[in-house]
């Protein structure tokens, strides 16, 4: 059932009409203040695992929506708006979009049946023009079936498609998935996707995938998933044993030509590296076979078109870098701290935003700087505040996403990574949780082998000052880091993050019982009563008083919160810091 009825209002939209209902999110169509109807998504908060949110705090599909509609593409939704609202004691964010009107083509192939091959052609070629749009943007669609795209009947007849589900939106995933897989359509996902790989070439499974629905007016290999009930492994299985068998590539209703047969057997193949390296690549193709005059007109138009079509295949799994400018003022988003923050702008700061004072007293280059400290004590925010201190172009990479230097082509993804920052230096790469991206493998013994790999990342970040790149990095465990890398040359300083101390514990504070019924508060004695508390100690100490409060019905006081707080211990003590001591 619907969260909201028609009528009530999200800031100047006013809903018109309920859609559907998600895992996480509801759609409706709003009306807005220029009276034109658009499309809305309403996430509840309370129900999102923070890791599926962008940097903890904005639901991914709206951030990356926003950004992709930094240019227009006809094929792909537009972003209009963004907010949050509250209902009783739940927040919600919304994000709004425009207004399509048409048929899903699931919607068009359930009424009037599979595609000719024309119309299912020219379609494809509009999808995968949005899909290479999205893919330029180093995004990752990861959901591309009939029930995500929209059919608009335009005046001359021609059909044109757009993606209007941005649910499952990401960079490239290998390992852990920033969103929720219950829902994806598992005849449409690639061999990979289960085991959480979600690449570009993924996607483009997908797109074979869909051109195949197009023509057939079914998946390929789609075969009863009754039996499994729902069951995730036994649906992953009985999708592997259908892929044994031969794709069906003809039927009494459709008689396809070999050269169709062969671009399907390509988009569809098991292995990766046996399908299309590029939207670009499945798009010529296409155009190439089934529209050979018009293939032509546009190399005519473009002498240089194959010469580009080659560049975007060889560079087709390259990372593009969405990267911020630094605002210079960083810090001030970083309460307390005051050690840590002296340390950095003396020992790094100074150096590279006064070069002339480095060159007259000779200070060393620095390669790279090494943020470490337990779990929940702020490395994630002070990396991203340290960027923005300095002042230039940076970009944050989520190393557990990112994957590690032992899998494959991560290592040609890094060396992209610092191709383009020197384009763009001087250049802040930051790397979250760097164990992830250089595992220690000699982590359980004390035997210490150089592997290739990490000799190959060495001499990355080796003297990369001097194209102008500063790599700056956070590990909860630096003894699992590869220990090739920790040395002078690499990770030049390294600087141990504490907890929280007093003021920052009182900024946990109070942003955690923001929007809260609450009597006023004594956030000194809070924070006195929390030493040693990282942030998330805060936040679970906060959630058990609001729970209490809300059982009896009261605002929270500051009884309720020393109740709490009397009984609870830090997650890391100094007593138990194994592992995080400065010396």
């Amino acid at each position: 059932m619907e969260t909201f009825k028609k009528g009530d209002k999200f800031g100047k939209y006013v809903v018109n009409s309920f859609i559907k209902k998600g895992i996480v999110a509801e759609s409706y169509t709003v009306l807005g203040p220029d009276d034109m109807m658009y499309f809305m998504k309403v996430y509840d908060m309370d129900s999102i695992p923070r890791e599926q949110l962008f940097e903890g705090k904005e639901v991914y599909e709206i951030q990356l929506c926003r950004e992709l509609s930094s240019e227009k593409n006809e094929n792909v939704i537009q972003f209009v708006d963004k907010g949050e609202v509250r209902k009783g004691n739940a927040s919600y964010h919304y994000l709004v979009t425009e207004f399509y009107r048409g048929d899903l083509i699931s919607e068009s192939v359930a009424k009037d049946g599979a595609f000719d091959l024309e119309d299912a052609v020219q379609i494809t070629l509009c999808v995968l023009n949005g899909l290479s749009y999205i893919h330029s943007r180093a995004l990752i669609h990861n959901d591309l079936r009939p029930s995500n795209i929209m059919l608009q009947e335009m005046e001359d007849g021609m059909l044109m498609p757009t993606i209007i589900d941005l649910g499952h939106i990401s960079y490239m995933v290998k390992g852990r998935p920033t969103f929720s897989v219950e829902d994806l359509k598992p005849f449409f996902r690639a061999p990979e996707t289960f085991r959480a790989v979600y690449t570009v070439k993924s996607d483009l499974f997908s797109m074979g995938a869909l051109l195949y629905y197009l023509i057939f007016g079914k998946s390929p290999w789609e075969v009863d998933l009754e039996p499994a009930n729902g069951d995730k492994r036994k649906v992953a299985d009985a999708v592997k044993k259908a892929r044994k068998q031969a794709l069906v590539l003809e039927t009494e209703e459709v008689q396809l030509p070999d050269y169709m047969k062969a671009i399907l057997l390509k988009a569809l193949a098991k292995k990766p590296e046996d399908r299309f390296a590029s939207a670009a690549e499945f798009g010529q193709a296409l155009l190439e076979q089934v529209m050979p005059e018009l293939a032509k007109q546009m190399e005519d138009d473009n002498p240089n078109a194959q010469q580009q079509t080659e560049d975007q295949v060889a560079d087709s799994e390259a990372p593009i870098i969405t990267f911020k400018k630094g605002s210079g003022n960083g810090f001030d988003y970083v309460t307390g701290r005051n050690e840590l923050k002296e340390q950095l702008r003396k020992e790094v700061l100074f150096a590279l935003q006064n070069p002339e004072k480095a060159v007259q007293y000779k200070l060393p280059a620095i390669n790279g700087v090494l943020l470490y400290g337990p779990p929940g004590c702020g490395k994630s925010l002070v990396l991203k505040s340290f960027a923005e201190e300095l002042g230039f172009n940076y970009t944050i990479i989520k190393s557990a996403e990112f994957g590690n230097i032992y899998q494959e082509g991560v290592l040609d993804n890094l060396q992209r990574m610092f191709d383009a920052a020197e384009i763009k230096a001087p250049f802040v790469l930051c790397f979250d949780e760097l164990e992830f991206l250089a595992p220690n493998p000699n982590a359980q013994s004390e035997e210490v082998t150089i592997t290739p790999q990490i000799s190959v990342m060495f001499s990355m970040i080796n003297n990369c000052s001097e194209k102008g790149i500063l790599v700056a990095a956070t590990t909860d465990r630096p003894d699992l880091v590869d220990q090739a890398i920790m040395r002078v040359g690499c990770f030049d300083r390294v600087f141990f993050v504490p907890q929280p101390d007093f003021e920052a514990r009182k900024d946990i504070f109070r942003e955690h019982l923001a929007d809260r019924p609450c009597e006023e508060l004594d956030y000194d004695e809070l924070a006195k009563m929390s030493d040693e508390f990282n942030a998330g100690d805060i936040a679970e100490a906060v959630n058990e008083a609001a729970m209490t409060a809300a059982y009896n019905d009261v605002p929270i006081s500051q009884k309720i919160l020393v109740d709490v707080l009397k009984y609870k211990n830090p997650t890391y003590s100094t007593k138990t810091r194994i592992g995080f001591n400065k010396n």
